[in-house]
């Protein structure tokens, strides 16, 4: 086995996505895109003969004013870690190459899980040896980073993933009541999932930015999205979706509630003449006179909502966008990797359906496993981040664990500098431009 960095991009790519571990984030459309960022692309891998048997993206940029840079292989390497002479050759051949290439030190964040959950929180037995995996990897020089349980590294390292061997009506069944509530609530009140193209990136960029407002956390903007779009999906390897709320439809929802509580209401104002007449006790009369104003103040809420969705109807007659997400697809995984949600609406519960719909294509399109992404590994219901572990939880399948990230070191001094003095350059400089805005 022989280690090489002059792999052409069709062999690559035809290795990463059929490989067992394939990942959309170690394919050329995936690099072309980060390109645009600053980064550049290098394909690496380890021969047997003529036969490709590892390989990885490996995305270098420079370090400002230096003839440096600082490498990053997105859940690479792809091989199988319990093979000792491929790691080995990959790891010794990584190194000369990145000495050459003035590479101060490369992170890696493969998927090698390292434990699996299912989802009452019990082990699930793996296949191979991944503590010894890991193990090797450090022996190597590798530095480990395999504590954090937060979103404190470049990828997730826990993730929640759904298996997809059964048919549909067999997934459904272990979903989580709420869920498949909710799953057909959306579809009740006239939510429709529909592919997007790239006219509706800018609506997505728009309603991310307003999720990322109310949750706390920095969204990518609109030309991102649509680079994004643009590389991955004429690959095959992305679909963006939209949940839009079908004005006639949800017409047709609110107008049958108004008409259930209407009779409802009809029926409590025989019952107050009957007991008017009867003179029943005051309590029972009371009672019935407060249930029946919350009855009328549902006809008015109904009503109100009814004349809204006519205006919708007029002013958005093939449906508003309410939320948006992005899955990828690579070998037989598909993944939800960007979701976003607008204020308004939520309570038709757009998100259960988007997600079934993207669970649905995933199927279709012949994938083993469904990745809801990220979440924390702290599943305790007082963690903050706890109600995003609870929505995708909600749909069955299994939470796991991957190793995390490793670190190789090729220059130890420029790498201290890297994690002791540009960090403290970096908090003077920011403190210096916080001063000038004062």
């Amino acid at each position: 086995m022989k280690f090489t960095d002059q792999i052409d991009a069709g062999a690559f790519d035809n290795f990463v996505l059929n490989s067992y571990s394939a990942h959309f984030m170690q394919t050329t459309a995936w690099a072309e895109l980060k390109r645009a960022s600053g980064w550049q692309m290098r394909r690496v891998g380890v021969m047997n003969g003529d036969r490709i048997v590892g390989a990885s993206l490996v995305l270098l940029r420079s370090i400002p004013k230096t003839r440096y840079s600082i490498g990053y292989a997105p859940r690479g390497y792809l091989l199988d870690y319990n093979d000792a002479g491929v790691v080995e050759t990959m790891t010794r051949g990584i190194r000369d190459w990145a000495r050459k290439q003035r590479i101060v030190f490369l992170i890696l964040d493969p998927e090698l899980a390292v434990a699996v959950r299912d989802n009452q929180q019990a082990d699930i037995e793996l296949g191979g040896k991944p503590g010894q995996a890991v193990e090797r990897m450090k022996k190597l020089g590798y530095l480990h980073n395999g504590e954090e349980l937060d979103f404190n590294g470049v990828q997730p390292r826990f993730t929640f993933q759904l298996p997809l061997e059964h048919e549909e009506s067999v997934l459904m069944d272990g979903f989580h009541r709420k869920t498949l509530y909710n799953i057909r609530l959306a579809a009740r009140k006239g939510v429709e999932i529909v592919k997007g193209t790239e006219a509706d990136i800018g609506t997505f960029a728009r309603i991310m930015a307003v999720t990322g407002k109310r949750d706390g956390f920095v969204t990518r903007d609109a030309d991102y999205f649509k680079r994004l779009y643009r590389e991955l999906h004429p690959a095959g390897l992305a679909e963006l979706y939209v949940a839009k709320i079908n004005p006639s439809r949800a017409i047709e929802h609110l107008k049958k509630g108004l008409e259930q509580v209407r009779q409802e209401a009809g029926n409590l104002e025989k019952r107050l003449a009957k007991d008017a007449e009867n003179l029943v006790e005051e309590d029972k009369f009371v009672e019935i006179s407060s249930k029946l104003e919350v009855y009328k103040s549902r006809i008015a809420k109904y009503s109100q909502s009814i004349a809204e969705m006519e205006e919708m109807k007029v002013s958005h007659p093939e449906g508003l966008i309410v939320s948006g997400a992005i899955e990828t697809f690579a070998g037989t995984t598909a993944w939800y990797v960007y979701g976003a949600s607008d204020n308004v609406f939520r309570d038709y519960m757009p998100n259960y359906l988007l997600q079934w719909e993207m669970i649905r294509e995933a199927k279709r399109r012949g994938c083993t496993t469904y990745d809801f992404g990220g979440i924390s590994g702290d599943v305790s219901p007082d963690n903050p981040l706890w109600g995003l572990y609870a929505f995708k939880k909600g749909f069955g399948g299994q939470f796991v664990e991957f190793a995390g990230e490793f670190t190789y070191v090729f220059n130890k001094p420029l790498y201290k500098l890297w994690t002791t003095v540009f960090p403290m350059l970096r908090s003077v400089r920011k403190r210096l431009r916080s001063l000038r805005r004062s």
